[in-house]
């Protein structure tokens, strides 16, 4: 006699394994702020945009750069990065000068692993 097979939970075949955390980007967070005279409209955008000139377009995406959080009442935001390339961003921060024909200074506020540690500097 044959046992009655369990019907409730088909089997995947094609199952995708999570990454095991030694592989997985190891990123950080970069919070900064970029003072200038006047407002810069759309600051976090203009910023991604002036270091991908810098860098270049292969080594940004290397670096992972990307703009999780900005606060346009008081120009501070969160850049997510890769670990390796922290001073290369930081570097570029003293490099650029102008951001949408603005006048602007970029200072680095804090760098964490942990996006929660930085949500009191941003708010």
């Amino acid at each position: 006699m044959k046992k009655p097979r369990n019907m409730s939970k088909p089997k995947d075949k094609h199952k995708v394994n999570p990454l095991k955390p030694s592989m997985r980007e190891k990123k950080r967070y970069v919070a900064y702020e970029i003072m200038s005279d006047k407002p810069v409209r759309g600051g976090d955008k203009a910023l991604i945009r002036r270091i991908n000139e810098l860098l270049g377009v292969f080594s940004t995406s290397k670096a992972g750069v990307m703009s999780v959080k900005y606060n346009n009442a008081r120009q501070r935001g969160v850049l997510r990065v890769d670990r390796k390339f922290v001073d290369h961003i930081r570097s570029c921060f003293v490099m650029i000068k102008h951001l949408n024909n603005e006048e602007v200074l970029i200072r680095t506020l804090r760098v964490s692993g942990m996006i929660n540690k930085l949500k009191d500097i941003i708010a």
